[in-house]
C-alpha cells in the first residue's frame, strides 16, 4: 500500500531510452566476450612462453657444460670418473 504522493513520471521518449540502454548492454556483453577470449589466448601464450623459456635455459646450461668440458682438456671417461 503506497502512502503519500504518487511518483511523478516525466515525459520522455521511453522507447528510444530503452533501445539505447539495450544497445549499451549488448555492447558491454560483446566487449566482455571479446576480453574473455583475449584473456584465454594470453593464458595459452603464457604457457607456451614458459615452455620455450625453460627449453632455452636447458639449452644454455648444456652449452655452458659443453664449453667447460671442452676447455678442461679432459676426456669424457675422466670426467665420468670425477662425477662418479
Amino acid at each position: 500500500m503506497a502512502r503519500g504522493r504518487k511518483r511523478i513520471v516525466a515525459e520522455k521518449d521511453y522507447d528510444a531510452l530503452i533501445k539505447a540502454s539495450e544497445e549499451k548492454i549488448e555492447k558491454l556483453l560483446a566487449d566482455t566476450k571479446a576480453e574473455r577470449a583475449n584473456l584465454k589466448q594470453l593464458k595459452k601464450d603464457k604457457e607456451a612462453w614458459e615452455v620455450i623459456r625453460e627449453e632455452r635455459e636447458k639449452q644454455e646450461k648444456l652449452e655452458a657444460i659443453t664449453k667447460l668440458i671442452a676447455e678442461s682438456g679432459k676426456s669424457l671417461d675422466e670426467i665420468k670418473e670425477m662425477l662418479s
